[in-house]
Parts: C-alpha cells; structure tokens; sequence
C-alpha cells in the first residue's frame, strides 16, 4: 500500500509547488503590466501546472475508487465467513445430543445457490432455489443441504442449472425424527420455512423447541441431517387423538443467493 500512496504524496508536493508559482506568475503579471507575447507565454506556461493538478486528481480518484472495490470485497467475503460460521455454531448446538450424526461431507460435491425463485415463493406456493451445476450432472434426484442443514431435493436439472425444490414447497415431504426418538413424515406446508407433521400415538413425548433431524429412510436424505425446531403443538381438528406438529426449518432461502450448498450424490 505505501508504494501506492508515496507517488500521490510527490505529486501533491508538486501541484502545491506548481500552484504557488502560477499564483506568483499571475500576481506579477497584473501588477508589472506584461505586454501581449509575454501574458501568451505566461498563459502557456500556466496550463501545465493545470493539467498536471488535473492528472493528479484523476490518478488520486482511480486510486480512491480502486479501494473502495478492494474494500467492498473484503467486506463481502467477511460477511460471507460470518454465515458460515454461524452456520456451524447452529449446528454444533442442534447436533450435540444426536448420536447418529456420522455421514461425511466432505464426499459430497459444493455449489453455490444462484437465484432463488422470491416471487412464487411468496404468492404461489411454489417454493425454489436454484443452483450451479458445476458436474455437468445430466439426471438424477439428489438431496440438497447447506452445510449440515437440509434445503430440499433436486427437481429439474439443465446443462447448467439445477432447480431445487424446498421443504416448504406443499409436493415435498421428508422423514424425520427428534433425538428422543419420535419418528413422522413431514410435508411441506406452502408457508415460508415451515413444515408439519401428525403424531397418532402420542407415545414418546416432545416439547416446543425440539431439533428434528432426518432418518435416511426416503432413501434421498443422508440421516442426520438437521431438519428444523418444533414451533408449534395443536391438536388436529378431525381427529382428537391426533396431534400437528409445526416444524420452522432453519435453511432461509432470503439469505441464500451466492452462498455454499452441498450436493449429496
């Protein structure tokens, strides 16, 4: 960085130089009254402190706009650290009392979510993220999941795009389990970042902010995957020995564009 700014700092020396002697230039000019060739060679003379200054100011704002670009990348790039970490955080804190918690990431093939679909999303039920393709996959249902949380499955996959379908999303449904062993199949609700699920037997017990985590056996979903935190418990209103389970997901699709996914081939 200092070789950057020594030459600015010559050259403002320089300008300020060049200013003071034109403005000497100037005042002797009025009071000694110079004749017409030599005000022409003065007015000559003062245009190249100008164009000088000027090339300075012009070199010193490339200079200025250069860094803040570096400076809104960094900025960029921290507040991408930022969420991943807290990523991490979350899901250390949901994982600690999951046993289960064993298939390995680091088999499974990155990308990066590209666009996310906030019209339907918010007016149609229609729940979706999109991704790159970097594997030139060609078919295939692949579960999809951001770090160690899950987003939904692949639905429809292009040369370079492949479109993900959400849990929210009312076609989407996903078997899941909390850590005391209540086991159910979810279905997307068509709510943002909310599923649900019935509970019939009422035999193992469970409370308000329960993690469920996915069991593996839709056979799409790697298990252990973590899923959501139980919101809300209500009793279903056709059947009184029932119970609906409300399940707020954690994957927020409004935080997702140019983020890292994992593919789980």
């Amino acid at each position: 960085m200092s070789t950057n700014i020594l030459p600015f700092q010559k050259k403002l020396r320089l300008a300020f130089f060049s200013f003071i002697v034109s403005g000497a230039l100037i005042y002797s000019s009025q009071n000694y009254d110079l004749n017409e060739k030599a005000q022409r060679f003065l007015v000559k003379f003062l245009n190249v402190p100008q164009q000088f200054i000027s090339q300075v100011l012009s070199e010193y704002r490339e200079f200025e706009n250069q860094k803040i670009a570096e400076l809104e990348e960094e900025i960029l790039n921290l507040q991408n650290k930022i969420y991943e970490n807290e990523l991490e955080i979350q899901s250390l804190e949901n994982s600690r009392s999951f046993n289960d918690f064993n298939f390995a990431l680091n088999e499974n093939s990155e990308t990066f979510v590209s666009s996310f679909d906030q019209m339907n999303f918010t007016c149609c039920n229609k729940h979706r993220i999109y991704i790159n393709n970097p594997d030139e996959l060609e078919d295939g249902i692949f579960a999809v999941s951001q770090g160690n949380f899950v987003i939904g499955k692949t639905k429809i996959i292009s040369a370079d795009e492949m479109e993900v379908r959400l849990l929210s999303d009312p076609d989407e449904y996903i078997s899941i389990k909390t850590t005391n062993g209540f086991f159910c199949i979810a279905k997307g609700t068509g709510t943002a970042r909310q599923i649900s699920c019935l509970n019939e037997s009422k035999a193992v017990s469970y409370n308000d902010g329960d993690t469920f985590f996915t069991t593996g056996f839709d056979g799409i979903y790697p298990p252990g995957l973590i899923v959501g935190r139980l919101k809300n418990i209500s009793s279903s209103q056709t059947n009184l020995f029932q119970q609906n389970l409300e399940i707020e997901l954690f994957f927020d699709p409004y935080q997702s564009i140019n983020k890292k996914v994992i593919l789980h081939e």
